[in-house]
């Protein structure tokens, strides 16, 4: 009786077989659900990435990454130019109102000429180098060589070679005087002179209305290039053309 039990069972052995199929999976085939556990449960099949799919997936990467990283860092640039401009135009606000004081409250009949008008404003900005009239370019302020330009790329080769600052943070200075009696109104808005700055000194961009910004210099205070009755207004920023592009965007730049 014994020996019949187990000539069943190697027969009913015979029809139970155990395979992988395509998708990893265990298959069984037998008469019954105990003698599916003599098939032993299988994981599932594990998949490896070819060297071909990383080398595309470290591609993709690449791609993206210098797409967004230039984007990201630029951003990044004009915020902190457009800090140090609202920065560096409080201290030359600051230093004008000092200069003011010294003048009975105006700056009418403050400056006789373009030294004068640097020396003041040095009194009360903390400089490291200060450069006379024809003595400033390529040493306190940017050379006539094309390394610097208006907003649209277009070289800037005319600087005057005007009396300048280098303040203790790098920032370049160069002043321009137009008129003892704060009359002249070359520029649109009566005037004593203006100041031209380099934010980020001779670092780049280099560039009118990125990071070199005009402020005028009136009988009370200053006002930057781009207000209203300004000849370069709104119209000499984004979009303009020309050796004067970008002088409007002192405006626009320090207020928004």
């Amino acid at each position: 009786m014994q020996n019949s039990k187990k000539q069943n069972q190697a027969e009913a052995n015979k029809n139970i077989f155990c395979a992988v199929n395509s998708e990893g999976l265990t298959a069984f085939q037998g008469e019954s659900d105990s003698s599916r556990r003599k098939c032993p449960m299988r994981a599932r099949k594990r998949k490896a990435f070819t060297l071909a799919e990383c080398l595309i997936v470290i591609a993709i990467i690449g791609v993206i990454a210098s797409i967004t990283v230039p984007m990201l860092f630029g951003t990044t640039s004009d915020a902190e130019l457009k800090s140090k401009w609202k920065k560096v135009y409080g201290d030359l606000s600051q230093a004008t109102m000092l200069v003011q004081n010294d003048n009975d409250g105006t700056l009418e009949g403050a400056f006789a000429n373009v030294t004068t008008m640097r020396d003041k404003y040095g009194q009360y900005l903390n400089y490291v180098k200060s450069c006379d009239s024809s003595a400033a370019l390529g040493v306190c302020w940017h050379l006539n060589d094309g390394s610097s330009t208006s907003l649209d790329g277009t070289p800037v080769t005319g600087w005057g070679d005007k009396a300048s600052l280098i303040i203790n943070n790098g920032m370049l200075l160069r002043f321009y005087y137009l008129s003892s009696a704060c009359t002249n109104t070359s520029r649109g808005i009566p005037a004593c002179g203006y100041v031209i700055i380099d934010v980020n000194g001779f670092s780049k961009p280099n560039v009118i209305g990125r990071d070199i910004f005009y402020i005028h210099v009136i009988s009370n205070g200053i006002k930057p290039f781009g207000v209203q009755g300004d000849d370069y207004d709104e119209n000499y920023c984004e979009g303009s053309t020309g050796s004067n592009a970008g002088y409007g965007c002192s405006a626009s730049t320090l207020y928004n």
